[in-house]
């Protein structure tokens, strides 16, 4: 009975032992630690843009559709009283003259208001909307343009309106040295196509500009698109004041002002 104590008590011993002594790979019983773990922070990565940024809900569409773009409507000839420039519209279009002119489509989904302006349009695009029966509008940061055959220098955005209860999409264009601006809004299904097609029909009007400065001011920009980074801000630079001097009597003599700018860089041949 001693003897079979004393070897239960063996066993015990043993097992006990064994729980408690280096397993067969070196390790001991206890837990081996918790791996290592790394912490990445997102503090040093930033996102940036270039430009402004754009509101959320806002469709950009008016670079895209107008910008160097000589595929304009053909359509009725609409002369922008006390601008420098004319429009082609939708020939089934209805048209009403005032100091700003709108024009409707027949299904009344798409519509358009063109004026004219001098130095911001900004109180302009107020009228244009209001005599469109557009409330609350919002827009993006305008963008540089070369519109239509003639390359008119300006720019345009894109934006929302409120018209009665519903939100309808909108965008214009304006150039500053015609004074012509065109506001478009159209609701879903509305005739958009022709709306752009409109703005990309915008020609200068015979005799406006300087000297044909225009031209040169037109293909300075258009030039600072494709320029080095290092001659691109002098290309936009000297656009900026040729639109600025280009109906002065002293547009042309202004030249000389822009090649400083330049720096070295290609003068394109309207403006030598």
């Amino acid at each position: 009975m001693n003897v079979r104590r004393i070897l239960c008590s063996a066993v015990l011993l043993g097992l006990a032992a064994c729980s408690s002594s280096s397993s067969d790979d070196g390790t001991t019983g206890a837990p081996p630690p918790p791996p290592a773990t790394t912490t990445t922070t997102t503090s040093s990565l930033v996102l940036t843009t270039e430009g402004p940024p754009t509101k959320a809900g806002i469709e950009p569409r008016v670079k895209a559709e107008v910008d160097q773009r000589t595929d304009g409507l053909t359509g009725t000839t609409l002369a922008v009283s006390g601008a420098r420039a004319a429009l082609q519209v939708p020939k089934d279009w209805t048209t009403k003259k005032g100091a700003v002119t709108t024009v409707e489509s027949a299904d009344k989904k798409a519509q358009m208001a063109a004026t004219s302006f001098s130095g911001s349009p900004d109180a302009q695009i107020t009228a244009a909307t209001a005599a469109l029966g557009l409330t609350a509008c919002e827009w993006n940061p305008p963008e540089n343009l070369a519109i239509g055959k003639t390359l008119v220098a300006g720019n345009g955005a894109d934006g929302r309106c409120t018209k009665g209860t519903a939100q309808v999409k909108a965008a214009f264009v304006a150039g500053p040295a015609e004074g012509v601006l065109v506001v478009g809004a159209w609701e879903d299904g509305g005739d958009s196509a022709s709306i752009f097609g409109a703005m990309r029909s915008i020609v200068r009007a015979a005799g406006s500009g300087t000297d044909g400065i225009g031209a040169c001011c037109a293909a300075l920009r258009q030039n600072a698109n494709s320029a080095p980074p290092d001659q691109k801000n002098g290309l936009l630079q000297a656009a900026a004041i040729c639109d600025g001097l280009r109906n002065s009597p002293q547009g042309k003599a202004a030249l000389g002002q822009i090649r400083g700018l330049l720096k070295g860089a290609n003068m394109p041949s309207s403006c030598k």
